[in-house]
């Protein structure tokens, strides 16, 4: 076994915390690396970070004579604690986007075309695989409920856009205009629909997934639905919590600490409010129920809350930005590290391409469909329903950490590998190909600089 290996492998060396550290450092060295290589390479951060990870994890070494990777997977698996920090970060960082002032500047339009470009990717997605469903039955051995649930959240994490890419592209051809406003409006609220509605599949998946115990129909179909309420809950009681917390602590430091305090929290008392009425169910004779409280939900709840009502919000969510960028760094390159093709079998592979394949090519249907129906709706001028959907490309890191989520449901968790690698390869495809659409969108709307053509 290779040295560096065996000293980079969190079980290997007896659960050694000394071990975390040196990985931690080493992921950091590689997204710093990794972050020059893609400046050089005129490619998004994003897309380094994750082959960074395949570089470090079993991904891509461990098909070079049975090597492992330079981290092994039971490291990856000690280090997951980053991975639901910075899911909590994201999701606070999306509720914080509905500020009143903002929806009132913008007006209700922009959550229009959001609301429906999220909802026709969800649903063109979820057809276009279930069209290959008997394939796909037949090659991952499973039921069609599974399927199903497979399309369900590969549809509902469809939905979701990344930002930063387009606003880049926007920032650096000093683009201007009212195609240019709308997007910008749009892919700022377009993550919490997108968080909407894989809230709603998950209900979903978690209605039809067949239950291993005793269970109680009226139960099973309410369950999803008190999640969802339980959620929002928690996410207001933490977003009032956090408000009270910044009134009365004022240093930098504090506040910030007081951040980490309730989003952390709120996260982790989903968890135990969801284990509790399971172990509730298991008590009364019914193992076959279950209720998943959305901790992605919940946070961004607690954003919302603090956004429109804590008047130090503007200040303690800068120092938020200003803190996040090692976990984002680390949350990257962690996914595409957690990715072992060695474990994929031939028929997995065949699913993962056709996946992409249908992912990708339906996700840009979608949002192109959603875009013409709702700009039609709203009245915009054509060139923004006609261009627009080709600055909503791009995918990151919203929908990485909903493929995580994802991957944890029972019914879901023997394809978790075969969503993971399908959502991050064609967030890669995405990051890469999506800025060259958006520059192009810019400048066909005659928005854009032309002296930086």
């Amino acid at each position: 076994m290779n040295l560096l290996f065996s000293f980079i492998d969190f079980e290997g060396s007896g659960n050694n915390p000394s071990v975390l550290l040196l990985a931690i450092a080493v992921i950091l060295l590689t997204g710093l690396l990794m972050s020059k290589l893609t400046k050089v390479l005129h490619i998004p951060n994003v897309t380094g970070y994750l082959v960074g990870g395949l570089l470090l994890g079993p991904g891509l070494l461990g098909l070079i004579n049975g090597f492992d990777g330079i981290i092994s997977i039971s490291t990856v698996e000690a280090l997951k604690v980053i991975v639901k920090i910075e899911l909590a970060f994201i999701a606070f960082t999306i509720g914080c986007e509905f500020k009143k002032s903002f929806i009132k500047s913008v007006g209700i339009k922009p959550i229009i075309v959001a609301a429906g470009e999220s909802f026709f990717a969800v649903i063109i997605i979820f057809g276009v695989i279930m069209c290959f469903s008997p394939l796909l039955v037949n090659l991952l051995d499973k039921t069609m409920v599974e399927v199903t649930s497979y399309a369900l959240a590969l549809g509902s994490i469809g939905a979701a856009t990344a930002p930063a890419a387009t606003l880049m592209v926007i920032k650096q051809y000093r683009a201007k205009g009212e195609l240019t406003d709308t997007l910008i409006a749009t892919v700022a609220v377009d993550d919490a629909t997108a968080l909407i509605f894989f809230g709603l599949a998950i209900a979903i998946i978690e209605i039809i997934s067949p239950n291993s115990g005793n269970s109680n129909i009226v139960l099973s179909i309410a369950s999803p639905f008190i999640a969802i309420i339980l959620a929002i809950g928690l996410g207001v009681l933490c977003g009032f919590a956090l408000v009270l917390f910044t009134k009365y602590f004022h240093g930098r430091g504090t506040r910030l600490c007081a951040i980490l305090c309730t989003t952390l929290g709120c996260s982790g008392l989903c968890y135990a409010v969801s284990l509790g009425f399971n172990t509730l169910f298991a008590n009364c004779g019914l193992s076959g129920n279950s209720i998943e409280v959305s901790d992605l939900f919940a946070v961004m709840v607690v954003g919302l809350i603090y956004t429109n009502f804590s008047p130090a919000e503007e200040e303690t969510v800068e120092l938020v930005n200003r803190f996040t960028p090692p976990f984002v760094m680390m949350f990257f390159v962690l996914s595409g590290a957690e990715l072992d093709f060695g474990e994929l079998n031939g028929n997995q592979i065949v699913v993962i391409v056709l996946s992409i394949a249908c992912y990708v090519i339906a996700r840009t249907a979608g949002k192109y469909a959603g875009v013409q129906v709702t700009g039609r709706l709203c009245k915009l001028p054509s060139k923004v329903t006609n261009l627009m959907a080709l600055g909503l490309m791009p995918q990151g890191g919203v929908a990485i950490g909903l493929s995580i989520t994802a991957s944890r449901l029972p019914v879901l968790q023997d394809i978790s590998l075969i969503i993971s690698t399908t959502i991050i390869t064609s967030c890669i495809i995405t990051e890469l190909f999506g800025p060259l659409f958006t520059k192009f969108m810019l400048y066909k709307a005659k928005e854009a600089d032309p002296a930086l053509k």
